[in-house]
């Protein structure tokens, strides 16, 4: 029962995220370390990311998609349609482009695992939440980055 509260736990923050990357939705930069730190600490709390039975081999694929996560984080940010809508506020939404790296992101993740299982690594759904937490964290950071490079629109009264 456990492992299935931690599956759709993971399923959930990842529907979550796919829904608010394909509408558009207003960019908050006072919002945008919330939701990954959250992530973060439930990946904590869900038991360690690492196989007491295999720590250098779970250890190295942790970081490997803590990587990994990283690089396609940057890809999402990247991809983003972002704009200043007429009233000056910041909008976001995902491309094409964007759905693709999130498939590569979700094949990526899913070789990683396979990769773990074949070599016999048991990291349960903790490790999974905080390469997730760190890929929404680079995709927020660079989506702000972005949003930021976009001037104000100054307007001018006769």
């Amino acid at each position: 029962m456990h492992e299935l509260l931690n599956g759709l736990i993971v399923v959930a923050i990842v529907v979550f995220v796919i829904v608010r990357r394909f509408t558009a939705r207003r960019v908050d930069e006072s919002r945008f370390l919330v939701l990954p730190l959250i992530v973060a600490v439930i990946g904590l709390t869900r038991g360690s990311p690492l196989d007491a039975h295999h720590q250098m081999l779970s250890a190295g694929l942790l970081a490997g998609e803590i990587l990994a996560a990283l690089l396609l984080g940057l890809g999402l940010g990247a991809t983003m349609r972002v704009w200043r809508a007429p009233d000056g506020a910041l909008w976001s939404r995902g491309t094409w482009a964007t759905f693709g790296v999130f498939l590569l992101s979700v094949a990526v993740r899913g070789g990683m695992a396979a990769v773990g299982y074949a070599a016999g690594v048991k990291t349960g759904s903790g490790a999974v939440l905080l390469s997730v937490a760190a890929w929404m964290l680079t995709q927020n950071a660079v989506l702000m980055w972005r949003a930021r490079a976009i001037p104000a629109r100054v307007s001018v009264t006769p």
